[in-house]
This record gives C-alpha cells, structure tokens and sequence, in this order.
C-alpha cells in the first residue's frame, strides 16, 4: 500500500472520530443544558433596553439574616436548584446558581408571561385604548388582541416599546411555531435578572429606577380576585392558591408560577421579590406537590424589619429573654 494512501486514510479516520464525537457532546449538552439555554427558537423578537446590571446591596444593608438565607438555600425544598434571586428595595441583594445557569441565562418564564401580559394590558388602559372597563376575566387571546387593535402595532411589538425596553431588559422572545399566533400567556425566554426586574415592578407599585411605568391602581387591581371564588389575580397567582404546609409568614403576598419549579414571590409590604428556579417537577410520582410557601417564608422570616407575625415573640421578649 502507498504511504501516501494510508495517511490519508489515518485523516479521514480522525476527522469521522472528531465528528462523533461533537455530535455526543451536542447531544449530552441538549439532554443536560437548562430551561432556556437552547439556541433562540422560532418566535418573535421582544427588543430591549441597555440590559446593564441591576443595582446591587448587601443582604446586611438590606436587613436580610444572611445565615437564615444560606440556609433556606440547602434546603430540602430547594432541591434541583438553578437559580435563587433575592431583590429588596429595587437592589440585587443575593444570587445562587446551578446547573449551568447564570443571570443572564435566558429561561422560559412559562407562566410568568401572563404577568407582562396584565402589565402591557394595564399600560394600554392607562392611555385609554382599550378601557379597563372592558376587561372581564382574563382571556389571553382576547387582551393580546386588544392591545393590538389598540395601539395598531403587534403585542411583542408593544411589549418591547412600552414595557420591556423601558425596564432596560436585555432582548427577549416569545416562542411560537411559524404560521401560529403568538401566545401571550406563555413561552417568553428572559434572561434570570431581567425577570427580576418585572418582580421589581410588581412590588413597588409600578415603579422602576424612579419610573413610574405603570398605575398603581393598575397594580392593585392585578391583586385582586378575579370573582368572588377565584383563587387568582389579573395575570398573577393570590395567596390562597398556593400549595404548602403554612399560609405566607407576610400579609400582601402574591406570586408568579413558571414551568416545573419556576417561581417568584412578591411581598410589596416588605418591598421584596424572591425568584427560584429548579426543573424538577411540581409533583413528583409518589403524587406529593412541591411547598410553595416554605422557601419564600424563609426569606420573609429573614428580614428584620418585618413587622411580627402572629405568634412571634413580642418586643419585651426579644430584648428580655425568659419574660
């Protein structure tokens, strides 16, 4: 045989070896990477700000006990963790990761769109097209279709200018397949720490870095029941419906439901919003569904500044133990 045969031969073996290889790795990476770190789907773009850093304090400044938070961050409940965001006053006071995530990984909000959804609805009524007046229940379909014919503009389009730029987000998108409609009450992909900018929002009556973006009337009828029954609020999930051993440790608490684990909890009272993230399933197959309540009452506990609970010790015997 040649010489020269046999090496191209020894090539064309390496270069067939090179190649399976990074198609095992592409997969092993696809089979473990996290919600939302796929490359960007199908869908439409949601234009952003600078999506510069959020401002940031410590968990000290803020009155937050950082051993109580360690603590609830090993936690059984926080199980699966990838990731673990505390904001308080509108500063970034602590972040826990794993799994390959980061802030800056974008993960799909699954639930937490519906929220921008009551945010754009609110802005668009705050300017008188479409009335608030007309708004019965919370029909997806109905309030993106409003915006729409409102403002003439596509609702990702809307989003991105009245909402999502002006929180300084980073670009965002919403997932669809070609030829479908948007959705509007799902499948937003946003970077962790943009996410938390909403939760900002949320908990400080509709202001953001000094801003006020939407009404905080607006807000507080996104707080409230939509019937008489009805366990949720305008594009957010009410106290009442969560699933855990305890009630929230705080009066005012409302929260969004993401996909599997995705939280973030809001206590406008304290002025602070909770996000954690983990893929494990909300209800494992032994039928048991994760405590919702127990991480975010952890933090709530952790905060000094609190006024007590029910139950708590009362101020004399803080300071004089034994009475």
């Amino acid at each position: 045989m040649w010489p020269g045969a046999t090496a191209m031969r020894l090539r064309a073996a390496l270069v067939g070896a090179v190649v399976v290889a990074l198609g095992i790795l592409g997969w092993l990476f696809h089979m473990h990477a996290p919600t939302g770190t796929q490359p960007t789907p199908a869908g439409d773009r949601i234009a952003g700000g600078d999506g510069g850093g959020l401002p940031r304090a410590t968990l000290a400044i803020e009155r937050i006990d950082a051993a109580a938070v360690e603590r609830a961050a090993g936690d059984g409940s926080s199980a699966g963790l990838r990731a673990f965001v505390i904001v308080r006053d509108g500063e970034l006071v602590y972040e826990r990761y794993g799994g390959g995530v980061s802030g800056d990984t974008p993960v799909d909000g699954g639930g937490f769109a519906r929220a921008l959804l009551a945010l754009a609805f609110g802005i668009a009524a705050g300017e008188g097209v479409p009335p608030a007046s007309s708004v019965s229940g919370f029909d997806p379909a109905s309030l993106r279709q409003a915006i729409e014919t409102a403002s003439a503009q596509s609702y990702p389009a809307y989003l991105s200018r009245r909402l999502w730029s002006r929180l300084n987000a980073g670009p965002a998108w919403i997932e669809h397949a070609p030829g479908t409609a948007v959705p509007a009450d799902c499948c937003v992909h946003a970077r962790v720490l943009d996410w938390m900018r909403v939760a900002t929002l949320l908990v400080d009556g509709g202001h953001f870095e000094g801003k006020q973006l939407v009404a905080a009337k607006w807000l507080q009828r996104m707080q409230q029941p939509l019937s008489a029954d009805s366990l949720e609020g305008f594009g957010v999930e009410l106290a009442p419906s969560a699933s855990g051993a305890e009630h929230f440790a705080s009066p005012g608490v409302f929260f969004l439901r993401g996909l599997n684990r995705w939280r973030i909890w809001l206590v406008p009272p304290l002025r602070l919003a909770v996000l954690f993230g983990s893929d494990l399933p909300a209800m494992t197959d032994a039928g048991a569904v994760w405590d919702e309540t127990r991480l975010p009452n952890a933090v709530i506990r952790a905060v000094s500044d609190r006024p007590p609970e029910a139950g708590d010790l009362s101020q004399l015997q803080r300071l004089v133990p034994g009475h």
